[in-house]
C-alpha cells in the first residue's frame, strides 16, 4: 500500500498520528484532507491555512488569500486543527467512488 493511500484511510487526526508514523502521518493526513489549521510559532505568532506540503525540516502552509509560507518545523510550537479532526465515513466513500 502506498503512503498516499495509507493516509487517506485514516478517519481522524489522532489515528493519523498514532498509527501513521507520528508527525509525518499527521501532516500527510492534514494535507490530504485539506483541513484548515492554526500553526502557533515559538514566538507566539499564529498562522492559519491549509498544509500543502512538508519535509523533514519545513511545513508549507497556504492561507485563505492563496499566499504560501514555508515554516521551519523547529520554530513551530503547536498545530491545531479545531473541530474538524474527524472525517465522516460517508463522505470518504463518496470520494472513493469518484
Amino acid at each position: 500500500m502506498t503512503e498516499e493511500k495509507q493516509v487517506q484511510n485514516f478517519v481522524s487526526f489522532d489515528q493519523a498520528f498514532t498509527v501513521g508514523n507520528g508527525q509525518d502521518g499527521a501532516l500527510g493526513w492534514l494535507k490530504s484532507q485539506q483541513i484548515q489549521v492554526a500553526v502557533f510559532l515559538m514566538s507566539g505568532i499564529k498562522l492559519e491555512g491549509v498544509v500543502t506540503g512538508y519535509d523533514p525540516y519545513c511545513v508549507m502552509l497556504r492561507d485563505s488569500n492563496g499566499n504560501q509560507q514555508m515554516i521551519y518545523k523547529a520554530k513551530i510550537s503547536t498545530i491545531s486543527c479545531g473541530n474538524q479532526t474527524r472525517v465522516r465515513k460517508e463522505s470518504k466513500k463518496a470520494e472513493q467512488e469518484r
